[in-house]
């Protein structure tokens, strides 16, 4: 607030002298045009009258006088013409003083009433809330600034998107929902910003998945099929309605959008396999358990992502399958994953298709599946496929490269 404030003192202080100087140069040239004008009427009526006495003594006729009199006023009304145009220069430097006075009053209660004061003020509490924390006050303080900013700006969607975050942090999905409902009027095509919308609604109303809700997550996809947000409420949706092969569908896209160790990672990773194997269990899938150990004397698990790729056993480099898990920070061993059909990757095959195959796993740190120096490999089993009566374990025995 004391930089605005200086700021405008600057500001004043300059507009000050130049009001001093014109003011100056303004009584000046007021005196000069005076002097002008009482030396013009002078003159004029000395010629007058220097063109009177010539015609009565002599000097001249009257066509003459006429002429040299026509002369004089044609004179006249040219310099005072001049003398006109200048007074309206000084008219115009008039104006000028005048404007240097009402616009920055202007601005300044522009600024006022559109509320600009109050981002100060917020600017001021965000920098205590990151020195020395956030309390009930400060939260409240936060809330009333960014309402008055909003009264002012309705269509701030820089201070929309601060409520309905505030609102979101503290759990209050119904007083989120308002503020993401004027989002959406203001960005209409934000795939973030629907997700949010329809998120708060799915939570509002008891995470069920109304029409309009669902024609939002719709509309979010379709901008982006990548979205994490709608594509967890999606997933949700649909294991809820039991419809597992869309849910295993939105979920396993959501499963590649989540940063390796992330706690989201776990929730989407245990609801995947939870619909696999329902899915199993409900004979839609064949399924095959697979359980990936590590060697003790590796050390800590590193952070990456552990890979477990099936390819046929004729050589063909393209996998059948492949299973992609990111670690946990605290990741426990064994690991038990399912290879379903719903992992294949050859389109339009399943498992039984593959009577016997090459099984591996590692753990890329690049969280890519090629391996690379670095990562974390097991030896390759292989597998025939009708013969499998438990679940198939690998171990992770060494780093390659070493």
């Amino acid at each position: 607030m004391i930089s605005l404030y200086i700021g405008l003192g600057v500001l004043i202080l300059l507009a000050a002298i130049l009001i001093l100087l014109s003011l100056r140069s303004g009584q000046s040239n007021q005196s000069n045009l005076e002097l002008h004008r009482r030396s013009q009427r002078d003159f004029y009526r000395q010629r007058q009258s220097e063109l009177r006495s010539d015609f009565e003594s002599g000097l001249i006729d009257e066509s003459q006088l006429n002429e040299l009199s026509q002369y004089l006023d044609r004179q006249l009304v040219t310099e005072s013409a001049e003398v006109e145009q200048t007074a309206i220069s000084a008219s115009k430097r008039s104006y000028i003083l005048i404007m240097l006075i009402v616009i920055p009053v202007l601005c300044f209660a522009l600024y006022d009433h559109l509320g600009y004061r109050h981002d100060i003020a917020l600017q001021t509490l965000q920098k205590e809330i990151v020195s020395d924390g956030i309390n009930d006050a400060r939260w409240q303080r936060y809330q009333d600034i960014v309402e008055r900013i909003l009264a002012k700006r309705p269509h701030s969607g820089e201070h929309l998107v601060m409520m309905a975050t505030l609102y979101r942090q503290q759990g209050d999905f119904a007083g989120a929902l308002p503020y993401y409902q004027r989002l959406e009027q203001l960005y209409p095509q934000d795939a973030d910003v629907l997700a949010q919308l329809a998120q708060a609604r799915y939570l509002v109303a008891g995470r069920i998945v109304d029409e309009q809700t669902r024609s939002l997550l719709n509309r979010v996809v379709a901008i982006d099929p990548t979205q994490a947000t709608a594509l967890g409420v999606l997933g949700i949706d649909a294991f809820a309605q039991g419809n597992y092969n869309d849910a295993l569908m939105y979920w396993q896209k959501l499963l590649l959008q989540l940063p390796p160790g992330s706690v989201e990672v776990g929730v989407i990773s245990g609801g995947i396999a939870e619909t696999k194997r329902r899915m199993a269990a409900a004979g839609e899938l064949q399924a095959v358990d697979v359980s990936v150990s590590l060697a003790p004397d590796l050390g800590e698990t590193p952070e990456g992502v552990l890979f477990v790729v099936a390819k046929s056993n004729d050589g063909n480099p393209m996998p059948i399958a492949a299973l992609r898990s990111p670690l946990l920070t605290d990741q426990a061993w064994p690991i038990t994953l399912q290879l379903t059909d719903a992992d294949v990757i050859r389109q339009g095959m399943r498992l039984e298709d593959f009577s016997e195959f090459v099984l591996s796993a590692h753990i890329s740190r690049a969280g890519t599946a090629i391996r690379r120096d670095g990562d974390w490999v097991g030896q390759p089993l292989l597998v025939e496929l009708n013969e499998v009566a438990g679940p198939l374990n690998i171990a992770i025995t060494s780093v390659q490269g070493d």
